[in-house]
C-alpha cells in the first residue's frame, strides 16, 4: 500500500510538471530599462496576473510605445494576445521579440514561442 502510494505521488508530480512546463509568463524588463516602459510593463503584468488580458494588452501597447526595442515587452504582448485567441498578432509580436531579443534565452527558448513561430531549436 505504501508503494502503491509513493507511485501515486510520483505519477502525480510528473504531470503535474509537465503541465506547468507549458505555461509561461510575462517577462519583466531588466534594470536600467527605459522607466516609463517599465512602469506599464509592470501594469501589464498585473493585468495578465489578475486575467484582463484586454488591460494587459493595453498596458504592453504603451510600454512598447516607450520602448520598441525591449524584447520582453514584445514577448508579454504575445503571451497576452495569445490568451485572447489572436494567434496572427501573437505570432508577429513573437518575431519582434526575437529580433530584439539579444540572444536573452528567456525569450529565444521558449516553447511557446517556438511553437507559434514555428522555428523550434535543436
Amino acid at each position: 500500500m505504501k508503494k502503491l502510494l509513493i507511485i501515486l505521488i510520483l505519477i502525480c508530480g510528473v504531470v503535474s510538471c509537465e503541465k506547468n512546463k507549458d505555461t509561461e509568463f510575462p517577462l519583466i524588463l531588466p534594470v536600467g530599462a527605459e522607466p516609463s516602459a517599465k512602469m506599464y510593463n509592470d501594469r501589464g503584468i498585473d493585468h495578465y496576473r489578475e486575467g484582463d488580458y484586454k488591460e494587459a494588452v493595453i498596458a504592453f501597447v504603451q510600454a512598447r510605445t516607450a520602448d520598441h526595442t525591449a524584447g520582453e515587452i514584445h514577448f508579454n504582448l504575445a503571451l497576452t494576445r495569445l490568451k485572447l485567441g489572436d494567434k496572427d498578432k501573437a505570432r508577429e509580436d513573437f518575431k519582434l521579440a526575437i529580433k530584439h531579443s539579444y540572444g536573452d534565452p528567456k525569450i529565444l527558448e521558449s516553447p511557446l514561442l517556438n511553437a507559434t513561430v514555428g522555428t523550434q531549436k535543436k
